[in-house]
Order: structure tokens, then C-alpha cells, then sequence
């Protein structure tokens, strides 16, 4: 039997409880991007003190410019990294920095539709194939201006 060495382990721990294939495919992703965002991998971490691990969850959800999805992809993601390490932080605290991020395609606090002009612009330099689809999406209310990162 091979013995995992601490940083292996920890992700063992993380990666392998999961049972969802898609939600492995997500966490492993997150986890990617914020241990990017701060150079550093779980191992060391997890190792950080609680006041410093929170701090950095923090302000890594009040800096991104991120959707609100995305935002709890990365909450749920590390929840579930320190969980499954025997981490205990306060959740409810941090979840509170989880916030809409305004793109200005906004109506009344909503995602707006897309313009006429817009529509055309778009249709110049389609085929008639994707201008087919392209307008059943507009027109049935299914597809709205939205900026993903």
C-alpha cells in the first residue's frame, strides 16, 4: 500500500469524497483558480492559521469580478476542501462577502435583452442556420446580454 505524503493527501481527502463526476470536473477548477490567485497549493493552506485562511476566502470573493454563481462555485469549493481536511472556519461569516457583481446590462436590477442593433450586428455575420437559432433564443426571452469572465 503507498503511503500519500501530506500535500497528497489533503487532496485525496478533497477530490475523491466527491461523487459527481460534473461537481469534480467544477470543484477541481475552483480550486485551481484560487490556489492561483494566491500561489500557493492546498497542502499549505490548509496550514495557514483560521483568522489568515478566512481573510484570504474574503477578500478573494470581494476582489473578483466575478458572477454570483461563479463566486459560490468558489465558496462551495473551498468549504468543501476544508471540510473534508478537518478545517473548521466560520461559513457564515465569509458567505456574507458573496455579492451581485453590476455588469450595466442591467434593467430593473435584471439581465436585459439585446437591441435591435445588436440583433443585426450579430445576423451580418451569420449563416442561416445560426441566424435561425439565433432569433427563436431572442425571441422566446431565453438569451440575455451577459458578461462572463
Amino acid at each position: 500500500m503507498q503511503v500519500l505524503d501530506e500535500e497528497n493527501k489533503v487532496y485525496y481527502n478533497f477530490i475523491n469524497s466527491l461523487n459527481s463526476e460534473s461537481t469534480r470536473t467544477s470543484y477541481k477548477y475552483g480550486l485551481k483558480k484560487f490556489m492561483g490567485y494566491y500561489k500557493l497549493d492546498l497542502a499549505l493552506f490548509l496550514k495557514l492559521p483560521q483568522e489568515e485562511m478566512s481573510n484570504f476566502i474574503m477578500k478573494f470573493l470581494v476582489d473578483q469580478k466575478i458572477s454570483k454563481v461563479y463566486k459560490n462555485l468558489m465558496f462551495s469549493t473551498l468549504k468543501h476542501a476544508c471540510e473534508m481536511n478537518d478545517v473548521i472556519l466560520n461559513w457564515k461569516k465569509m458567505k456574507k462577502f458573496i455579492k451581485t457583481e453590476k455588469t450595466g446590462n442591467e434593467a430593473n436590477g435584471r439581465d436585459r435583452g439585446y437591441t435591435h442593433q445588436e440583433i443585426q450586428t450579430i445576423l451580418d455575420f451569420c449563416d442561416q442556420r445560426i441566424k435561425n437559432v439565433f432569433l427563436l433564443l431572442t425571441s422566446t426571452g431565453f438569451m440575455r446580454v451577459r458578461y462572463i469572465l
